[in-house]
């Protein structure tokens, strides 16, 4: 038996909802853009069954990625946190404590800068404040996290499915790294 699910590239931002107390069965598709959540039903009922509704879902998914394009990668990067004490995205002090021998304790402080990378990971770079002293490691990390800032690519995807476009594209070009998964 064939399967006529989509495949997690095509089913980004479209559910199936299927309640059978209520006799509603058909594909949402729900996107968040800035803040503003974009909301659309497509019941199987109405627009002529499973497969013709999962269709004109995709259609309205796509033209809203059209006029509504995810947040970059480097955007998301920009963006200020509200736990961010030190004024620069990525960057921050913090000290390593350790234990000596005869068993008193000290701390050797850092800037760190951190970006990401690939999926999932991040890179970071740390410049002790002994070595430079306080403001070149804190202008030295700075600097860092704005380089490191420049090679990120994309669109930032919490979801962590990627963009149908690149996907498509790897795809072509023969690297298949990211495997589609089959959904329920």
């Amino acid at each position: 038996m064939k399967n006529t699910e989509p495949t997690t590239d095509r089913s980004y931002g479209i559910s199936r909802f299927d309640d059978d107390k209520r006799r509603a069965h058909g594909w949402r598709v729900s996107l968040r853009r800035h803040g503003t959540k974009l909301v659309e039903n497509f019941p199987d009922k109405k627009y002529g069954g499973r497969q013709r509704a999962l269709k004109l879902a995709m259609h309205f998914r796509d033209e809203l990625l059209g006029k509504f394009p995810p947040i970059t990668r480097q955007e998301m990067c920009r963006i200020r946190r509200s736990n961010n004490k030190s004024g620069i995205n990525g960057v921050y002090t913090y000290a390593k404590r350790y234990k000596l021998r005869d068993g008193t304790s000290g701390e050797t402080w850092y800037w760190e800068a951190t970006w990401p990378a690939e999926q999932g990971k991040h890179v970071s770079i740390n410049f002790s404040v002994k070595k430079y002293g306080e403001e070149l490691a804190r202008s030295m990390a700075i600097r860092a996290r704005q380089k490191g800032i420049e090679d990120v690519e994309g669109p930032f995807w919490a979801s962590g499915r990627g963009c149908l476009k690149s996907r498509n594209m790897r795809r072509r070009n023969g690297n298949t790294s990211n495997s589609s998964r089959k959904v329920a």
